[in-house]
């Protein structure tokens, strides 16, 4: 995920299950409970690789505002840089629709040198999404998931708006629809896109803040390595939620984890984990032409985590750490897993 970029808590029901030890000779107890007293514990060495991918993308939050103009086209009229402009975006995507609030101001002189002001307000009605979960899916010509997907990362985001417009001393007004490019799309501040439906506004702008708050992020995938010098296998699934700051290319995040299926099934367990990502430019790649945006406006990136877990299962406390890649466009992830298991008797 860009996943998917401040901290928030997490509190994690651990469920502890009885050993289900059976004693059928005394002397054996006996003699054990002579070798290893009450809390005797030992500690082994777990190492797995991990593949993983996304089920679910999720509540998200998300916020853009700025910027700087690098151009704009309203009509036939051509903006060069330097005008004024301030916007703000705030929208909430739940499974796969979308609601929210946009606001744009635009003030300055057109290329032929009169004055021009532009103002538009109104509700986010929805987005196009850039994939769709749990497919992996792309939209439709008509911007939406098929019919077997319940979540998705947003590419656009789609405003309702009322538009006023001033050019030299004619005033018009309007009702247009604006497609509002996700910083998830171009990170690291900008540039982004936000255009009408019907081809009249063109605006092309960096972005002072960025933001997405991720919660409910259902991953899962599978693991294999060695468990005390002998193989082990078996999967995971991982609830995230995450703190993403598009502008720094910086994340934190924080979840429930829990192997499940594991041979040996003593490495069944569950618990809580923490970590922080961030964006590498090494990786990344133009996606304007792909997305049919202006050149410079899209770029597909990876991210990196790192970040440690504690987990209990049926007499094991498994604490360790992380490493995990998520190569552009950071929709599917690999990395590795260093844990200590403690088994107590």
């Amino acid at each position: 995920m860009k996943t998917l970029t401040t901290a928030i808590t997490l509190l994690a029901t651990l469920l502890l299950a009885s050993s289900g030890l059976l004693v059928t000779h005394a002397a054996t107890t006996t003699a054990n409970s002579l070798q290893q007293p009450t809390g005797y514990s030992s500690t082994q060495q777990l190492s797995l690789g991990l593949q993983g991918w996304i089920l679910s993308a999720g509540n998200q939050s998300w916020s853009v505002s700025g910027g700087s103009l690098m151009g704009a086209q309203l009509g036939q009229e051509m903006i060069p840089p330097g005008a004024n402009l301030e916007y703000s975006m705030r929208a909430s995507v739940n499974g796969l629709s979308s609601s929210g609030w946009v606001q744009l101001s635009l003030s300055g002189v057109t290329a032929d040198g009169q004055s021009v002001t532009f103002n538009a307000n109104g509700p986010v009605v929805g987005m196009i999404p850039s994939i769709c979960f749990p497919g992996y899916d792309s939209p439709n010509a008509n911007g939406n998931c098929p019919s077997t997907d319940t979540s998705a990362i947003p590419g656009f985001f789609e405003a309702a708006v009322s538009t006023t417009e001033t050019l030299g001393s004619t005033t018009t007004s309007n009702q247009l629809v604006l497609l509002i490019e996700a910083p998830i799309m171009s990170p690291w501040g900008g540039p982004i896109v936000i255009s009408s439906t019907d081809g009249s506004v063109n605006i092309v702008a960096s972005y002072q803040n960025g933001m997405a708050i991720w919660s409910n992020v259902q991953l899962t995938g599978s693991l294999s390595g060695t468990y005390n010098g002998n193989p082990a296998s078996g999967s995971f699934f991982q609830t995230a939620n995450a703190v993403e700051n598009f502008v720094s290319g910086t994340e934190n995040e924080f979840g429930t984890v829990a192997l499940v299926g594991m041979s040996p099934s003593s490495l069944n367990a569950q618990g809580f984990y923490s970590g922080s990502s961030t964006v590498p430019t090494t990786g990344s790649y133009d996606c304007s032409a792909l997305a049919g945006l202006p050149e410079g406006t899209c770029t597909e990136t990876g991210l990196t985590s790192t970040g440690s877990f504690t987990m209990m299962g049926q007499s094991t406390t498994i604490t360790g750490s992380y490493n995990v890649n998520w190569p552009a466009p950071s929709v599917t992830c690999s990395g590795t897993i260093t844990a200590t298991v403690t088994r107590s008797r």
